[in-house]
């Protein structure tokens, strides 16, 4: 409208319109380009975030399954230790010789013998000590 009233040159006209239109393509397409790349590089960021904070976990639970296993193997370690222990304790009273297990049932009769003589009552375990202790005093 204007340049027609005025007597404007219309090729400078659409030369103008043409610039125009070519800055408004332009920013539009810039803004495109930037709308279109800035989730990429926010995404980016936030998965080098996450990632770092996968990797924290990833490290806490690799520390977690580490203790987890220290430990188990020390409970199979004194679980090992006191089965060698029993194993020990069982083979030496099996070898405990005939003669010794029978002065030990001597000694143990005597000794229930004598208490039963004053009415005195003892445990098993008691009357085991008394008799180990007899046969040990006599050698």
């Amino acid at each position: 409208g204007n340049c027609r009233s005025q007597g404007c040159d219309t090729s400078k006209t659409k030369q103008h319109n043409h610039y125009l239109t070519m800055l408004s393509a332009a920013r539009l397409a810039t803004t495109r380009i930037a709308r279109a790349n800035a989730p990429r590089a926010v995404n980016a960021l936030g998965a080098t975030r996450s990632m770092a904070i996968g990797d924290t976990f990833g490290a806490k639970e690799k520390v977690e399954e580490d203790r987890y296993i220290r430990a188990r193997e020390q409970e199979i370690a004194v679980a090992k230790a006191k089965a060698a222990a029993a194993e020990a304790n069982y083979k030496e009273l099996e070898g405990m010789d005939k003669e010794k297990m029978a002065a030990k049932s001597a000694a143990m009769n005597e000794i229930a013998d004598l208490l039963a003589q004053t009415g005195d009552v003892i445990s098993e375990a008691g009357l085991a000590n008394l008799a180990r202790w007899k046969i040990q005093g006599s050698k």
